[in-house]
């Protein structure tokens, strides 16, 4: 999840702090976040958070590190600052935390670290690698990057610094590794400004782009093309208009005065004549998107000749949600188009060329490849190999993997162990594993619940059994099978006061009724239900 550690005698640097978004959302799971238990151990020793840019992965789990204790400065670039603030306030830590904003070629100087931002191509503006200086070398990590020969906003990537430190000595280089299973260049902005330009043309309805929200110059292309041709964008989602608002702030996005209308206002116009910049390109519960391709948006309905831009990836374990919503937007009547068949998007990770140039730049003496899952690490170290790098000067290492790095030296020396905390709700309650397993048995099994009223002095069961069961068995089946199981409560009921006539030790008649069930559940329907028998004592 983005969070690295580096630790060297009594300091502490923690570079991004990142969630990432769960695919156990059916289970009330809506993220997951680091395990802050280390490091919250060794609190006093943390001098900073470095962050590399401001995307979700990478500043999400901020307010539950700082929750947690672990106080330090936030030094991040001026619009992830932004982001930040934006974060810290959703959880009323904004005026309990201090954020140092930075800008290229500022020199951050720690007790035994000094760090200095170097900017790099990414899907969002101001995002920079890190040249970390360190007792033993120079450590250098990536972030997010991309080697863009035209980008919309800032200038490429300074390739001669990243040379500069390779002939000065590098310890250790820190590569993402999220696109090395591709191998070709990725694509310029440039080549989507010129795709948009042309759909723009051929408008003949309604255009709704979705996006991310924080991908400030896709946006910022939108709205020039849009002043250029004289169309109108109106946005929809609150993420995209906060983003905006921060971009504007900063600089970005100038034509947006000119364009820009309330989502109001669409029908005020020609619809060809609009633009409509949404959220929820990863069909997120509730967004706009997705609610356009309900037909329940308030506002925003497609028609015949409506075209839909899906210019975004596809986040793994979103491919399901994204294709029904895909579906949706067609039997709306829209043109969907997206990545799959058009060249409307462009990722902001390098692929394997451009992994390799930064390997040949910085020459490191160890490398560790780093974000992606772990098949792109296996490839990456594998692409680390061919330049030349001895094989054991290559680490790949998994999340709570501690690493030791000297003049001398590179491996793996300790772990953590379960590096990861479940959360659900925005404000970060955890959910134990034993919780989820029991939501997954619900989820998988139903449950059965058997309801009686006992007389809490002559112990005899005075109301009930009542049977009531959810997510169980097929309708079809189901009365029939809880008529059975009413029947063979009652005659539990009737051998448990039997027993209380003849005197004998009283058996745990929830206990009997719980177990009985269960057996009759699984020789009738195949699998065991939760049964929950519950007594009242009046």
């Amino acid at each position: 999840m983005n969070c690295m550690i580096l630790e060297y005698e009594d300091e502490i640097l923690v570079v991004d702090c990142g969630l990432m978004f769960s695919d156990l959302d059916n289970f009330g799971v809506e993220f997951v976040i680091p395990d802050f238990t280390w490091l919250r151990e060794r609190k006093d020793k943390v001098s900073g958070y470095l962050i590399t840019h401001g995307h979700e992965d990478h500043i999400g789990a901020l307010p539950f590190a700082l929750k947690a204790g672990i106080r330090a400065p936030v030094y991040a670039s001026p619009f992830a600052s932004m982001l930040v603030r934006e974060r810290l306030k959703e959880h009323g830590l904004e005026s309990d935390t201090e954020i140092r904003t930075f800008k290229m070629g500022d020199k951050l100087d720690f007790r035994h670290f000094s760090a200095t931002p170097v900017s790099v191509n990414h899907s969002i503006v101001d995002a920079f690698a890190l040249f970390i200086d360190t007792p033993q070398g120079r450590v250098i990590h990536t972030g997010d990057f991309k080697i863009d020969p035209t980008p919309y906003y800032g200038s490429r990537l300074d390739e001669s610094l990243f040379q500069k430190a390779g002939e000065e000595g590098v310890l250790l280089l820190m590569s993402d590794s999220t696109n090395v299973e591709r191998h070709e260049h990725s694509l310029s902005e440039s080549r989507i400004y010129q795709t948009f330009e042309n759909l723009f043309a051929a408008a003949e309805g309604l255009t709704v782009i979705a996006m991310f929200a924080s991908n400030v110059a896709r946006v910022g292309q939108v709205l020039e093309l849009a002043h250029r041709m004289g169309k109108k964008v109106a946005i929809a989602g609150r993420s995209m208009d906060q983003n905006l608002r921060h971009a504007q702030e900063l600089g970005y996005c100038q034509h947006a005065p000119s364009v820009l209308i309330p989502v109001e206002d669409i029908d005020r116009h020609s619809r060809r004549d609009v633009i409509v910049l949404s959220g929820g390109s990863q069909a997120e519960q509730g967004s706009s998107l997705q609610r356009i391709s309900l037909g329940e948006h308030r506002l925003i309905s497609l028609d015949e000749g409506d075209t839909v831009i899906m210019s975004s990836r596809y986040i793994p374990g979103n491919e399901k949600a994204i294709g029904r919503m895909i579906n949706n937007l067609f039997k709306q009547g829209a043109e969907v188009l997206y990545e799959a068949v058009h060249e409307i998007h462009t990722s902001g990770h390098a692929t394997q060329p451009e992994l390799r140039q930064m390997l040949e730049w910085t020459r490191p003496r160890y490398f560790l490849p780093i974000h992606g899952e772990y098949r792109h690490l296996v490839h990456h170290a594998k692409l680390a190999r061919e330049t030349g790098m001895e094989r054991e000067r290559v680490v790949v290492a998994q999340n709570g993997d501690i690493l030791e790095a000297t003049t001398d030296y590179f491996g793996i020396v300790d772990k953590i162990e379960e590096p990861r905390v479940l959360v659900e709700g925005r404000q970060g309650g955890d959910i134990s594993r034993l919780v989820l397993k029991d939501r997954r048995i619900l989820g998988e099994r139903g449950i059965v619940f058997a309801l009686m009223v006992r007389n809490q002095e002559t112990r005899r069961v005075i109301a009930g059994p009542e049977i009531v069961s959810k997510g169980f068995a097929h309708e079809s089946v189901a009365p029939h099978l809880l008529d059975e199981a009413r029947r063979i409560c009652r005659q539990l009921i009737v051998d448990y006061e039997h027993e209380l006539r003849q005197g004998r030790v009283e058996t745990d008649l929830q206990e009997t009724i719980r177990v009985e069930l269960r057996r009759f559940f699984e020789r009738n329907v195949g699998h065991k239900p939760t049964v929950l028998p519950m007594i009242l004592d009046l």
